[in-house]
């Protein structure tokens, strides 16, 4: 298997050709692993929290029902996968297969400290959207490496946090307008992907479809943005160790 260089310095083009061939190639194994962290959580916390198994579909459902799933995401759903991720794609770059097993065990194991860290820049960011948005917009961008700052190169807590401010640190504006762009393109897949499952919870009335939908646009959005993330973050590090 051909071996992929991590550190060096990518064009966007790059990034998006290698995450796409990266995932592509070994596109079971990653919506597998990620549908292995998306399913449980969204089954606990949407579908018997917030009863969405048995309940009817509510194409306007309200803000807490939105907050909830979206905070639980963002605190233990997304830095999970990206530590799978990030272990598979160091197998790959060393021309190794990645072994499921393995890289599913490394990501269960990091989260502990990838929770603290990403906790941590959660508050921080929230602080920050209160005090009239754009600092929490700032905050965001520049501690948003923080799980590949805790599973690459071990940092814990707000040592991850310093580690990814100092990798964004000249290079802000290109990570903002790379993390859009890849954010704006998996909207388009993901939301052919979660259409026909909101048709069939419309015509159903049952929110179970809609549930359906969530767990399977997830598994396959979220690794690849894990994936371009990760290489993004390798090619900051090398255009920062090129002065």
């Amino acid at each position: 298997m051909k071996q992929l260089a991590l550190r060096r310095r990518r064009d966007v083009g790059e990034l998006f050709r290698e995450s796409l061939a990266v995932f592509g190639r070994h596109w079971l194994l990653f919506i597998s692993l990620s549908a292995v962290v998306v399913v449980p959580a969204e089954l606990i916390v949407e579908g018997v929290g917030m009863e969405m198994l048995t309940s009817d579909y509510d194409s306007s459902p309200a803000l807490a029902d939105v907050v909830i799933p979206t905070i639980v995401e963002f605190l233990v759903v997304t830095p999970i996968i990206a530590a799978i991720c990030i272990y598979a794609l160091h197998d790959i770059a060393a021309g190794e297969r990645p072994s499921a097993g393995q890289v599913l065990v490394a990501g269960f194991e990091a989260f502990t400290p990838l929770f603290a860290a990403v906790a941590l820049a959660a508050a921080g960011i929230a602080l920050g959207f209160l005090a009239l948005i754009v600092p929490g917009v700032y905050l965001a961008v520049r501690w948003y490496f923080v799980p590949q700052a805790v599973v690459i190169e071990g940092a814990r807590g707000p040592q991850a946090l310093a580690r990814s401010g100092l990798a964004v640190t000249g290079f802000w504006w290109r990570v903002f307008g790379l993390v859009l762009l890849a954010n704006v393109a998996v909207a388009i897949p993901g939301f052919i992907l979660l259409t026909p499952f909101t048709a069939i919870a419309e015509s159903t009335d049952r929110a179970v479809w809609s549930l359906v939908g969530s767990a399977v646009t997830t598994s396959v959005t979220t690794p690849f943005v894990a994936l371009y993330s990760t290489l993004l973050y390798y090619d900051l590090l090398a255009r920062r160790a090129a002065g």
